[in-house]
């Protein structure tokens, strides 16, 4: 049997195989199994991820139709220092409205299990916090409608989604809500906000177009305080990810970088 690719972290793996292969979902446990045939993988790869303090990881991920039309997202990723790995899964309709995610991660030491569920305009977050001496369990609820994505700092692949969402036949920047629970700390966010807009589009070699977006986010601080966050992506014509960066033009602090583009990273410049 041919292998296309096999990614294993926390004793969760999935694979694109040349036959229909068994893939156990995160948070599910060994019986947990959905079939990915060949011909439903939608995008697979590698991020790997360069930034300050810790940031630098790596991302495994591989993106499958679903065969009610809708698509889930397989992440597994790992820090470069070996202080956290983690397995997550998003789960999106047809049109790339998200409807649940799952996580499962170790952090120093620190076991993290997370679910995430949207019913109409509430999201439903829980986690199991998990170190040898207890279990604390969290429930968070947050009000997010159609426009709203999850987010799992700090996985890549859920940020381009905005891409995907983004309507070309209107000008200008557009907005979409975020609610989430980070796999390495316990943050939670629940009335995040980020404005994206599309920069410019250029011919990168072995790829083709490549389009430049940038979005600010809005978020609040442990003590409520506003602040805003600067980031970049950019997509090919397939709307997959290339390459994003977190900070301001024209240096990002933090470039995450497709493994195979990593030799014309260059002619994607944060302009």
């Amino acid at each position: 049997m041919k292998t296309l690719g096999v990614l294993l972290i926390l004793g969760f793996s999935f694979a694109a195989a040349a036959q229909d292969k068994s893939v156990p979902t995160p948070g599910g446990g060994a019986s947990a199994e959905v079939q990915v045939p060949p011909d439903a993988i939608f995008d697979q790869g590698t991020i790997e991820v360069d930034g300050s303090g810790g940031f630098s990881r790596v991302e495994d991920f591989v993106i499958f139709k679903t065969p009610d039309g809708g698509y889930t997202i397989l992440s597994n990723i790992a820090a470069d220092d070996g202080s956290y790995n983690a397995s997550a899964s998003w789960t999106y309709d047809k049109d790339w409205h998200a409807l649940k995610a799952s996580a499962r991660s170790m952090a120093k030491g620190i076991e993290r299990k997370i679910e995430m569920r949207r019913d109409g305009d509430t999201v439903t977050m829980k986690r199991r916090t998990i170190t040898k001496d207890d279990i604390k369990a969290d429930d968070f609820t947050a009000q997010c409608g159609d426009d709203c994505l999850m987010d799992m700092t700090p996985a890549v692949l859920p940020m381009s989604i905005m891409a995907r969402r983004f309507d070309g036949a209107k000008s200008g920047p557009q907005v979409f809500k975020w609610v989430g629970v980070s796999l390495i700390n316990d943050q939670v966010l629940t009335d995040g906000q980020a404005t994206i807009s599309r920069q410019k589009t250029m011919k990168v070699q072995g790829i083709g177009e490549v389009t430049h977006w940038r979005f600010v986010e809005d978020l609040k601080g442990p003590g409520g305080q506003p602040f805003q966050m600067n980031a970049h992506l950019w997509t090919d014509p397939q709307g997959h990810l290339r390459k994003f960066g977190m900070g301001r033009t024209p240096q990002p602090s933090t470039i995450g970088v497709r493994q195979t583009d990593a030799a014309v990273t260059a002619q994607m410049p944060a302009e």
